[in-house]
């Protein structure tokens, strides 16, 4: 279903000004919330699509690789530089020192106090007992036995896999890495388990091992005018990755109390309350994940937390013609352990700065009620700290994106969550309309901005409405399924004879499923051949269900299902203290489909 970028904007546009839209698209200062959050839409509604069925973006990723390339060359030439640094500065950065050193050593701390003076070879040489409190004292929490207890696999490719599956990637590939030793330390690691053993003699008996020079750089979709970088990692290496980052992401939760996988709700939280209140400041970097340089590696991490990230990141990226180049940072998105990393980084320097004002940092524990967030570069720190912080990032090689970065005003964003004077004002992207789930997807996502702002969008959801036929969901089914409706819309009503719930049709997308046969001949699984023991470790690991393995892939398969619901009306969003936006879903929700 074709439809342009110009046609989408100009509809809505229709919609607005029929609202009152005054046309403005630069915030300023007092600007009313119903005026923000229009002018808001109307950025975002494109500011993201792609038209046409293939996602393809040339202009978009000839945009990223430059950048890339020039983000690489800035890491290769970072150096600290602390001329000019104020005693403020000066204590910020010592404090940031201590942090990170703490947060891999943990020993640090508790070691110290008891060694009476400096821990040398020579006094242990005269004391054993004072040799075992040293060792510990230097304690690494990447060491080999902890990043191994954290293998894992995601569902992405890597190089040397013929498919994306756990079966594949451990059972049937070619086992790549950057490093011979990997391949050696990997035997080892699995030695106390027979049947992964087993496993991977007959793999290395059938497809041998593959020594790679680097990772293969790619893109996917990020806005129109600029794709996103990835880097597609060899298999071994991703296997040691995520080990380091579950290290990592434990520590997080011991020092910052950060648990990565429910920290957004607390930064958008921490954000809300900074538009209503201005406490806090709310800071975004650009190229972030590509953009921990080497030499800021080498500068602040200990020698054996560096040789851990330096042997399992890959040394250099393919480029999509088959240049190849050689990487001047630590890792990149699509390593394992870049996000936790930055994580750790960016919380160690907002605490270290905190520090250097007499501020105590208090982390969440499990409430908003802490005084800085960090998820990757969504930094949120005190109004008081903000220029301090955003000093030290800039000094340590980051850039701050000013264009999304908060600190005053009434409004803040973090984590996909957009804030003015506490209000949400987030507004709607539109990536695709490839196909009817697309078109489902915008529809009711368009209806639920205007339940928020009492804004009918009525043009532009009769122009997607048109596009698709008209299935009636209930409002907690995904977005993709169909259209939500108030149950006073579904038409012809089946009951079950039972439970008198509702019976309706929705969309589900199809994944790729390979089913392995008894037998295992014919099997349509790309490079399969016959191992027992890793059908039987891919099965304990979950991934293979009912004799099928899901496939990742890039083309979806929508189908019809059938379903009931003895819920129709329910709405989770309608919080007693948000009740009133339940009846104006409904409300808009008959008036736009109605007159669509």
């Amino acid at each position: 279903m074709h439809i342009d970028a110009e046609e989408l904007s100009s509809t809505l546009s229709l919609d607005l000004y029929e609202a009152g839209w005054n046309g403005e698209l630069i915030p300023y200062p007092g600007q009313p919330v119903r005026q923000f959050a229009m002018s808001h839409l109307y950025k975002s509604l494109v500011k993201k699509y792609l038209p046409g069925t293939s996602l393809r973006n040339p202009t978009g990723d000839a945009a990223a690789l430059d950048l890339f390339t020039k983000v690489n060359e800035s890491c290769r030439t970072w150096r600290l530089d602390t001329s000019g640094f104020s005693d403020l500065e000066a204590v910020a950065l010592g404090e940031f020192r201590l942090a990170i050193d703490k947060f891999f050593l943990p020993g640090w701390s508790t070691k110290l106090l008891e060694i009476d003076g400096p821990p040398t070879p020579e006094r242990a040489e005269m004391d054993p007992c004072l040799l075992v409190e040293v060792e510990e004292y230097q304690c690494s929490i990447l060491s080999q036995g902890l990043v191994r207890q954290g293998f894992g696999l995601g569902n992405g490719a890597n190089i040397g896999a013929p498919e994306s599956d756990l079966f594949s990637k451990l059972a049937t590939s070619s086992m790549a890495a950057t490093d011979p030793s990997l391949h050696i330390d990997y035997v080892h690691a699995i030695s106390s388990n027979p049947t992964w053993t087993e496993m991977e003699h007959l793999r290395s008996k059938k497809m041998g091992y593959q020594i790679v020079k680097g990772s293969r750089l790619s893109f996917v979709p990020k806005t129109a005018k600029i794709s996103r970088t990835i880097c597609t990692e060899p298999i071994l290496n991703m296997l040691y990755q995520k080990g380091i980052a579950a290290c990592i992401q434990k520590r997080l939760r011991q020092v910052y109390a950060i648990d990565l996988s429910v920290q957004p709700d607390y930064n958008r939280e921490f954000a809300r309350i900074g538009s209503l209140t201005g406490k806090f400041g709310t800071i975004d970097l650009s190229s972030a994940s590509d953009t921990i340089s080497l030499s800021f590696c080498k500068e602040f991490l200990s020698q054996q937390v560096l040789d851990c990230l330096l042997r399992y990141r890959s040394p250099s990226t393919t480029l999509p013609g088959g240049k190849e180049v050689e990487l001047h940072m630590i890792s990149s998105m699509g390593n394992a352990f870049t996000f936790p990393l930055q994580t750790m980084l960016f919380s160690a320097l907002v605490c270290s700065c905190y520090r250097a004002y007499g501020i105590q940092p208090i982390h969440s524990r499990g409430s908003s009620h802490g005084n800085y967030a960090v998820f990757g570069d969504d930094i949120i720190v005190l109004e008081r700290a903000y220029n301090l912080v955003c000093r030290m990032l800039s000094v340590l090689g980051f850039t701050v994106n000013a264009d999304k970065s908060f600190n005053e005003g009434q409004f803040r964003e973090s984590c996909g969550s957009d804030w003015l004077s506490g209000h949400y004002v987030r507004g709607v992207y539109i990536e695709s309309l490839r196909d009817m789930c697309d078109c489902y997807s915008a529809i009711n996502r368009l209806i639920r901005w205007s339940a928020h702002h009492s804004i009918r969008l009525t043009h532009l959801v009769k122009l997607l409405r048109h596009r698709v036929r008209f299935l009636p969901v209930p409002y907690d089914e995904q977005d993709i399924a169909g259209i939500k409706v108030p149950y006073d819309m579904v038409d012809k009503i089946v009951l079950h004879t039972h439970t008198r719930a509702v019976y309706y049709r929705y969309v589900k997308l199809v994944e790729r499923q390979v089913r392995i046969p008894p037998n295992r001949k014919g099997c349509k699984l790309h490079g399969f051949f016959d191992n027992e023991p890793g059908l039987l470790v891919a099965f304990l690991a979950g991934s293979i269900r009912n004799g099928l393995i899901v496939l990742r892939s890039n083309r979806r398969k929508a189908v019809i299902r059938k379903r009931y619901s003895s819920r129709w009306d329910y709405i989770p969003d309608a919080l007693p203290e948000r009740a009133e936006y339940a009846e104006r879903w409904k409300t808009l929700a008959r008036a736009m489909l109605s007159e669509a």
